[in-house]
This record gives C-alpha cells, structure tokens and sequence, in this order.
C-alpha cells in the first residue's frame, strides 16, 4: 500500500471510530454534510447506550437530547420520531456486524480464524462502543416496515457467516457441522451478552470474547 493509500485508510478508519463512539454533539467538525452526519450519528449512539441501559419504554427522547446537551426540537431535525430512532440504532449495530465481519475474513486465511476474530471484535463493539444495547433483542419499538427491513438484513447477515463456516470445514480449520444451527447457536449466544454483562460486574467484555471464543473451539466436554 503507498504513502498516499495509507494516509486515506487511516482517515477512513478514524472518522469511522468517531462515529462508532458516539462524537459529542458540539464537537462535530468538518463542512455542513460531515457535521450533520456526525451529530446524527452522536444521537443515535447515545440512544443505543440510553436505551440499553434501561429500555426503550422508561427513556425519553428528551432525556437523549439532555445526555447530549441540546434541546428536543433539535432531534426532531434529525428524527421524525422515537419508533425512527430505535430503527437507527439497530441499523447501526448491523453496520458494525457488516464491517467486523467483512474485516475478519480479510484479516484471517481461515474459516474458524474468521469466526473466531469476527465474535471477538463484535462483542467490543457491541459492549464497549455502544454500551450492550439489549435494546437489539426487542423489536417492539420499531415500525412494522423498519421490522421488516432489520429481520431482512439479518437473515442476509447470518447467511454470510454460514458462508464463512462452510469455507472452513472446506479448508479443515472447522469441523463438519450444520451451519445453519451453528449460527443460530452462537450469535445466540453473544445477542444475550447486553442483558447480563453489566449485572456481573466480574468479566470484561474482552475476557467474555475469549471464553465464548474457548467454547466455540473446544466446548466444555473434556479431551
């Protein structure tokens, strides 16, 4: 990779973390599409943190606009409404999957190295930078066609990682098995992470990432 070719890929990916760590409202910078990128992606960060803290029903969207130390009508700019804003957020949280996973499979030769460094970060990222939303595992809050379009991109999602487990009983990194309940067993797994992590108090969310990552490699029975 040139100079040049470096210096974009580092930019690229450091506007990438600002957005994934939610900017503060007033410190958006860059011309007038960037700032109103940035700021709308601040909302929904806060929001995901907000509601997964303590659920979509009990936050308000005025207690968002105070985290963020701007007033209601200044959401509404960016959101027609709450029901918006939840969607928002679980578009986000699929976004991330998108580019996790699709850097773990440039970064690993691997089947299980792809899976296995895509449940690691993804379980950083859910955690850490969004603050465990559990709001992910409710869809209540959403309208019947924003529902409809974030099942959609899952199911196009776990057919990626189906994908990836199948390349690896290709190439012997995983065991034959069925893909499809793999799947279903692990992203199970890391999705019910939001509701208990923060109540354990006794792991972060990196030594959780290598104790799903243990079980997946060699489960619990004894060799």
């Amino acid at each position: 990779m040139s100079t040049q070719a470096a210096a974009k890929s580092k930019s690229k990916t450091s506007t990438i973390k600002r957005v994934e760590t939610g900017p503060k409202w007033n410190n958006a910078v860059g011309g007038a599409i960037e700032q109103h990128q940035l700021k709308k992606q601040a909302v929904i960060a806060e929001a995901s943190r907000a509601f997964g803290r303590h659920g979509y029903k009990n936050v308000s969207l005025d207690e968002i606009a105070s985290a963020l130390n701007v007033t209601k009508p200044a959401l509404y700019y960016y959101f027609k409404n709450k029901q918006e804003l939840v969607y928002e957020c679980h578009e986000l949280a699929m976004q991330l999957g998108d580019r996790v996973l699709s850097e773990s499979i440039a970064s690993e030769s691997t089947g299980y190295g792809r899976i296995a460094a895509f449940i690691k970060n993804y379980i950083s990222m859910l955690t850490d930078e969004m603050g465990a939303p559990a709001i992910l595992q409710d869809f209540s809050g959403m309208s019947a066609v924003h529902q409809k379009k974030i099942i959609s991109r899952r199911r196009r999602f776990d057919q990626e990682l189906r994908q990836v487990l199948v390349g690896g009983v290709q190439d012997g990194s995983i065991a034959p098995c069925n893909e499809k309940m793999a799947v279903i067993w692990f992203m199970g797994a890391v999705s019910s992470i939001p509701h208990w992590l923060r109540s354990d108090g006794g792991l972060s969310s990196s030594e959780v990432a290598e104790i799903f990552i243990d079980f997946l490699a060699h489960g619990i029975r004894a060799t």
